[in-house]
This record gives C-alpha cells, sequence and structure tokens, in this order.
C-alpha cells in the first residue's frame, strides 16, 4: 500500500504532518476565538436587555402602587424609572439596533413616549379631584396596556438573546468535540503512517544486517523510496561489498600462511623424485654407449615416472594457492583426499600414521580447491593435536537415499588429547586459537566453517578428553547455484 507523498522524505512527512496538525489547531482556535468574542458581545446585549427589562419591571411595580394608594412617591418612582428606560434607548441605541429590528425598536420607543404622556395625564387628573372617574379608567387601560407591551417587549428580547448565548454556547462544544476527535484521528492517523513506514524500515535494516552476520553479502535490493532508508540501504551495500573483499583477501591470506608452512614439507617430497631422477640420469649417461636397450628403456621410464610425480605435486601446490571464485565442478572425493596428504606429508612425523578409508567412484559437486583448504586445515590441526606419535583417520562415505537429498559424510578424527568443553563452543569463531602467539591466526576452523557452509553442508565436532576428537562434515551431492 502507498503512502502519501511517496517521494518524500521521512523528515519531511514529519513536517509536514506537524505542520497540517498545527494549521488544524490554529483553525480551531481561531473559530472558537470568533465564536467567544460573539459570546462576549451576545452577554453584553443581555446584559443591556436586562437593565432595560429590570428598569421596565420596577415602573411596574410602582405604577401598580401609585393605582392602588396614589401616592405621589410611588408616581416619582415610577417615572425614575421609566427615565432610566428612556435613557438606556437613548445611549444604546446603536447596540440594542444590531439584536433588534428596527421596526420593534421604533416601537418601542413610541410606547415609552406613549406611556409617559399617559402617565403623566393620570397623575394631573389625580391632582386635580383625586378620585377615579371613568377617564382616569380609561388612562389606567392605556397605561397597562404600553406596560404590558414593554415588559413583554423587553422580556422577549432578554429570552431571544439567552436562546443566542446558549446556541453559541453549544456551537462552542461541538466544535471543541469535533476537533478533539479530529486531532485525535489526525494524529493517531500520522503516527500510524509515519511509524509503520519507520519500524518497517528498521526491521527490513535488521533483516539485512542479520543476512551479513550470515556472512551473505548479497546486493540489497529494496523498492523503499525515503531518502534517509535509500541512503542507508545504500551504505549497507557498500559495506557489504567490503566485507566480501575483506573476507576474500583473509581467506586468502589464510591460504598463503598455510602455503607457506606447507612448502618445507613439498620441498622434501620433491627433493626425492629429484634425487631419483638424476641417480638415474646419471647412471643412464654411464650406460648410453653400453647395448641393453631394455635397460636403458627403463631408466628412462623411471625420469619419465618420477618427472611426473614432482609435476602433480608442484601442480597440486599451484592450484591450492591460485585464488579462484566459487566454480563447483564434479570431484572425485578419493583422489581429492589423496592430493591434500600429498600436499602435507612433509608436516607429517614418522610415527604419525594417516588412515584414509574412502571409495573409489565417490564423486560430488564441489569446489575443489577451497574444499581442498579444508581438509588440509583439518589434518594440520590433527597432526598439531598428536604431536609426535598418533593416528588420524579420514573416513568418508554416502548416506541418505534420495537423489537430490543424498549426502556425503566425511569425518576426520585423531586420538590426541581432546578439546575442553570451554573451547568447543568457540573453535569455529574467528581468531579463537589455543595455540601460542605466533603459532596461529585463529582463522583456520572459522574459514573451514565458512567454506562448509558455501557449499550448502555443515559441520560438527565431537571431542573427549584423552580420547581425540572427530569432525565430522556433512555436504550434498549435487550443489545449487551458489555466489560467493
Amino acid at each position: 500500500m502507498r503512502t502519501l507523498f511517496p517521494s518524500v522524505s521521512i523528515r519531511k512527512k514529519i513536517t509536514y504532518g506537524f505542520v497540517v496538525l498545527l494549521a488544524f489547531m490554529v483553525g480551531t482556535i481561531s473559530l472558537t476565538y470568533w465564536v467567544s468574542i460573539h459570546i462576549e458581545q451576545k452577554v453584553q446585549h443581555l446584559e443591556l436587555i436586562d437593565d432595560l427589562f429590570g428598569n421596565i419591571l420596577e415602573m411596574r411595580r410602582f405604577e401598580k402602587n401609585y393605582f392602588l394608594y396614589g401616592e405621589q412617591s410611588d408616581f416619582e418612582e415610577a417615572k425614575t424609572y421609566l427615565g432610566n428606560a428612556n435613557n438606556i434607548m437613548q445611549n444604546s441605541r446603536g447596540e440594542l439596533g444590531r439584536i433588534i429590528p428596527s421596526s420593534n425598536l421604533e416601537r418601542f420607543s413610541q410606547a415609552i413616549i406613549e406611556y409617559e404622556f399617559n402617565f403623566q395625564r393620570l397623575a394631573e387628573l389625580y391632582g386635580v379631584n383625586n378620585r377615579q372617574d371613568e377617564k382616569a379608567t380609561r388612562l389606567k387601560d392605556t397605561i397597562r396596556r404600553l406596560g404590558k407591551e414593554l415588559t413583554d417587549f423587553a422580556e422577549k428580547s432578554s429570552r431571544q438573546e439567552k436562546i443566542a448565548v446558549r446556541d453559541l454556547l453549544k456551537t462552542v462544544r461541538k466544535i471543541l468535540v469535533a476537533a478533539a476527535v479530529a486531532l485525535l484521528f489526525m494524529s493517531f492517523g500520522l503516527a500510524t503512517l509515519l511509524g509503520q513506514r519507520v519500524v518497517n524500515s528498521l526491521k527490513l535494516l535488521e533483516r539485512y544486517a542479520e543476512k551479513i552476520t550470515r556472512e551473505d553479502f548479497d546486493e540489497i535490493r529494496s523498492t523503499a523510496v525515503e531518502e534517509e532508508i535509500r541512503s542507508v540501504l545504500n551504505a549497507f551495500n557498500r559495506m557489504s561489498h567490503i566485507l566480501q573483499i575483506r573476507q576474500h583477501q583473509l581467506v586468502q591470506s589464510e591460504k598463503l600462511a598455510s602455503l607457506g608452512t606447507l612448502l618445507s614439507g613439498v620441498a622434501h617430497e620433491l627433493n626425492n623424485p629429484l634425487s631419483n631422477i638424476s641417480t638415474s640420469a646419471q647412471i643412464l649417461g654411464e650406460e648410453i654407449d653400453k647395448g641393453d636397450p631394455e635397460f636403458k628403456k627403463e631408466l628412462i621410464g623411471q625420469i619419465e615416472g618420477q618427472a611426473d610425480k614432482a609435476r602433480d605435486i608442484v601442480r597440486t601446490l599451484l592450484e591450492f594457492s591460485r585464488a579462484k571464485e566459487y566454480h563447483p565442478r564434479p570431484v572425485n572425493l578419493k583422489k581429492l583426499l589423496e592430493d591434500t596428504v600429498v600436499l602435507i606429508r612433509g608436516q607429517i612425523p614418522t610415527a604419525v600414521v594417516i588412515t584414509l578409508e574412502c571409495p573409489e567412484d565417490l564423486v560430488f559437486e564441489a569446489d575443489k580447491q577451497k574444499l581442498q583448504q579444508v581438509f588440509l586445515n583439518l589434518l594440520k590441526n590433527g597432526i598439531d593435536a598428536v604431536g609426535e606419535s598418533g593416528k588420524i583417520w579420514i573416513i568418508a562415505r554416502p548416506v541418505g537415499t534420495g537423489t537430490e537429498a543424498e549426502e556425503i559424510e566425511i569425518m576426520v578424527e585423531d586420538n590426541g588429547p581432546g578439546i575442553p568443553a570451554e573451547n568447543r563452543k568457540k573453535i569455529f569463531d574467528p581468531f579463537f586459537s589455543t595455540k601460542d602467539v605466533g603459532h596461529g591466526s585463529g582463522l583456520g576452523l572459522y574459514i573451514v566453517h565458512d567454506i562448509i557452509e558455501r557449499h550448502g553442508g555443515r559441520i560438527n565436532v565431537d571431542s573427549q578428553i584423552d580420547q581425540g576428537t572427530t569432525f565430522t562434515i556433512w555436504l550434498p551431492r549435487k550443489q545449487e547455484n551458489r555466489d560467493e
């Protein structure tokens, strides 16, 4: 599933996300502030109308007392509150005009004027005869009607403003609830979008890091489009390539170190056929003028045989030392083991016996040169373990029943002192060695383990103190396509 703005880096996505959230919050705050201003205005209007309504109610109360008792003080109080109401109308006409329709406001002003006029006439009539007559009754009815009209008007306006304030408060509540829900979903969506992307990218990097720890240096190919992830993956590829080069150099260095150790033994091995060639050539030179052709042919055959033997030793040595890529080919296992023994024969003490048990026709697919390095390292370890006298057995046999799943089992066993339990789990670690400084790099068994794994095989060690050590290797008969 593709995300929004797929070509934008993670940092920009986070920035854009927070900008959107900030804009949303600013918009919500601005809207709420605008509504609060309207509420404040409505409250001011309500206070104004309530003040007007209160004066009208007080005016009506003293009006009623005046009708009942005819006291001049009640008349004066009623006029005072009427004047207050009229002043509010005059001084706040602009404010009232924004909340009351102009026609209603004009009628309210006219009603105040008529009320004041009739109330004044009633007071004058009371001052002349101070009695209730038909004219006074009509004036009272008119005053009551106008007072009720003023009261109803003020009460209605107050009620409308209160409803408006409640509606605005409901609007604010709805805005806040909607904003909270929207903010929650937006935050969750943004966190999920970015979090999932970042977590997936970190998991991807974790998987590739694990591949590198397993020495799988294949180039990382990913559809990740974020700038940061692409940069890290490119760095992983560069690191993987450099590690691969360094590993090849490490293997080759260990091989050259082993080659240096082998040279003394190989020189001894070459010395024998060369001495035989030299001796046969001298005898042939002495017999060259004599007439025994069969003896001469025998000498020439010895020279050729010894030359071939020397050639095979040199060829095996060159094949071992040559740096090659991983190329599995059909290999005769017994021939491979015999060639390896030839290479190391010069290092074998006289009292050390190497026994080889392997079928003549046991053929499988492998990289001969690399596998030879495996057996060479194992034999060298066995020779070092048994010391000046001991036995080493190399036993190979096919295992399994199927054609594709069939394996070869190879055991390299010695009767040396064995490996302590605390060292068994570390013997395949790089640079781990129990030998003295300068007598081992600690890379031999590490490289053995690496080569076996590259062949799709596995290796196990079994050792008992004072009873010897057995390295068991299982290799597939057929190799899949594996790049080094």
